[in-house]
């Protein structure tokens, strides 16, 4: 008797490790990682993105998430090379991405690109490495210039189209006491928001040039892009650079203070979320001071890596494949009012002013410019933004400035792993 019981409960507990296994196996539930959870929150959309996953895949996802970006960098970092590396976590793309993938942290998702051909190519392009991908866009967004719609009406302003009357709105909302645009010195990387639409603008290659090391930043005509940047900054057509994006920008956009913010289309939920109602905002692409460099719009694409020492990599493919057709990438997108990266998902829940915004730039042909903290690598990003800071409060200064520029790119360059 005793010795039936021993082999029953041999079987008991053997079944039970068989179970446990399976489950590791086939996990009901993932993880993902993201630095979300603060200002902008997105953990309420996470949510229902892990029970929509779970009813679409039979694999849910919870979160971990993070309110600092540094913080949220130094995490992932850190657990990447390790056995509690992140199935999923969110990123950035190109040059952000580089490092990780050169480390071999990441997990190549080219066969799921394969299996998506509706994305656009430059969008593929941003999350590539020597014809591999690896990372599945979630939302993409464009920029241009947020203008308060009251504003422009009651002192006649229309949607400038050329350069000259761009200046023109500006002088007129100068003279009638409101400050034609938000700039930022606040948060380190909004500076460098006018330095790209300045230097693409003056020629749309020259900045990509620029971005990967082809072009120096004391060329003259970068220089000519900084030049246009400060006399704007000598006109006055700025707030105080201690301005905050994101506490004082709906404020001042809201009360009349400010007409003008230039920043990524996603900033239409930071208006409204500090009070703008959603139809006194509308945007436009900013002007090109040089008329001769073309229709050109900045993207910015935003990243779910998977890791490559994920413990549960290939039932987060199952969910990276869900969240990458059009299904799943227009849930998320649509909970955060964005544009979906899949170019079949929906995009009927939009407010007129976007999908009037992304209509003329699919229409007009706009050529897409990947974002400078995307486009150019990390270590030169992270310093020069120091500098754009150091130009906004002194534009006195930007033969150093440049010079400056330079050198921290040489130094970057001369060892580089391109």
């Amino acid at each position: 008797m005793r010795k039936l019981s021993r082999i029953l409960l041999a079987l008991a507990v053997a079944a039970s490790a068989l179970a446990l296994v399976t489950c590791a196996a086939k996990p009901s539930s993932i993880v993902l990682m993201h630095d979300k959870a603060g200002n902008p929150d997105y953990r309420p959309f996470y949510d229902q993105m892990g029970q929509a996953s779970k009813t679409a895949t039979g694999v849910a996802f919870t979160q971990s998430g993070y309110p600092d970006t540094t913080a949220y960098q130094a995490a992932v970092r850190a657990a990447l090379p390790t056995s509690k590396a992140p199935d999923l976590f969110t990123w950035w793309s190109t040059y952000r991405m580089k490092d990780l993938v050169d480390a071999g942290l990441v997990a190549d998702l080219t066969d799921l690109w394969n299996k998506h051909p509706e994305f656009p190519q430059g969008l593929r392009d941003a999350m590539s490495f020597n014809g591999k991908a690896y990372a599945l866009p979630y939302v993409v967004e464009y920029w241009g210039v947020w203008y308060n719609k009251d504003i422009f009406a009651k002192y006649n302003l229309k949607v400038p189209t050329t350069w000259d009357e761009f200046l023109q709105v500006c002088a007129t909302l100068k003279k009638n006491g409101v400050t034609p645009m938000v700039q930022s010195v606040q948060s380190g990387w909004t500076t460098f928001i006018l330095f790209e639409e300045m230097v693409a603008r003056q020629d749309p290659q020259l900045y990509v040039d620029l971005c990967e090391g082809r072009v120096k930043y004391s060329d003259p005509r970068v220089k000519e892009a900084f030049k246009v940047w400060a006399d704007l900054i000598a006109k006055g057509y700025f707030t105080d650079p201690s301005t905050d994006l994101f506490a004082d920008g709906p404020r001042l956009f809201n009360t009349g203070k400010v007409a003008m913010v230039p920043c990524g289309s996603w900033y239409l939920t930071v208006l409204t979320g500090g009070g703008v109602p959603v139809d006194k905002a509308d945007i436009f692409t900013l002007p090109d001071p040089n008329p001769n460099a073309g229709k050109i719009v900045i993207m910015e694409a935003s990243p779910t890596l998977i890791a490559a020492k994920a413990p549960n990599l290939a039932s987060a493919k199952k969910v990276a494949d869900w969240w990458m057709g059009p299904a799943g990438n227009g849930a998320l997108a649509k909970m955060l009012n964005q544009y979906p990266a899949n170019a079949k998902a929906d995009t009927s829940y939009l407010p007129p002013s976007k999908v009037t915004f992304l209509k003329n730039i699919k229409d007009e042909n706009y050529r897409v410019l990947n974002r400078y903290w995307e486009a150019t690598p990390t270590p030169i990003c992270e310093k020069a933004v120091d500098k754009f800071a150091e130009f906004i409060l002194k534009p006195n200064t930007v033969d150093t400035v440049l010079a400056d520029l330079d050198k921290i790119a040489d130094d970057y360059w001369a060892t580089a792993k391109k």
